[in-house]
């Protein structure tokens, strides 16, 4: 959990806690009210132990809008980074994709050698490609036909 989520985390539990004191209730009686126990009640408000669950159960026994809570921009950082063979497969389905969607490059029959070679991409990897393409081709944006032990693959018309 970065720095930022535990600031965040015990500003929320101090706000629950503070809207529970104005409605002078105690932790038993929020207790009984949500349905939480007052061991977890009581690790919210001190911003540890909170779901999404036990979060919504709160706001609507202490009405309180959840918008309230992230007035301010949460910044987006995963705490972690993809391994690069995610990145690779990633950045390939990207350019994958801006042929078959957004370039003219399938209005041709194309042979995954061809794709290959356009993506700049090792022919080891053509059976990969051959999988990807058909994919494609399921889902309606490409078309093959099988040309004795090969395919070739273009735009639907």
């Amino acid at each position: 959990m970065t720095d930022e989520d535990k600031v965040l985390l015990e500003t929320i539990g101090l706000r629950f806690r503070a809207k529970r004191n104005d409605l002078y209730y105690s932790m038993r009686d929020l207790s009984n009210i949500t349905g939480i126990s007052t061991g977890t009640l009581n690790g919210i408000e001190k911003g540890k132990d909170l779901t999404f669950s036990n979060f919504m159960i709160l706001c609507r026994s202490l009405e309180i809008q959840p918008k309230i809570f992230f007035q301010q921009d949460i910044v987006f950082n995963a705490p972690y980074s993809l391994p690069p063979d995610a990145q690779e497969r990633i950045a390939l389905s990207k350019k994958l994709d801006d042929l078959v969607y957004r370039s003219d490059f399938f209005y041709t029959a194309r042979r995954v050698s061809e794709v290959l070679s356009q993506l700049g991409i090792d022919k080891s990897q053509s059976n990969k490609f051959s999988v990807y393409l058909t994919s494609y081709c399921e889902e309606g944006a490409l078309v093959y036909e099988q040309h004795g032990n090969y395919k070739v693959y273009r735009r639907k018309r």
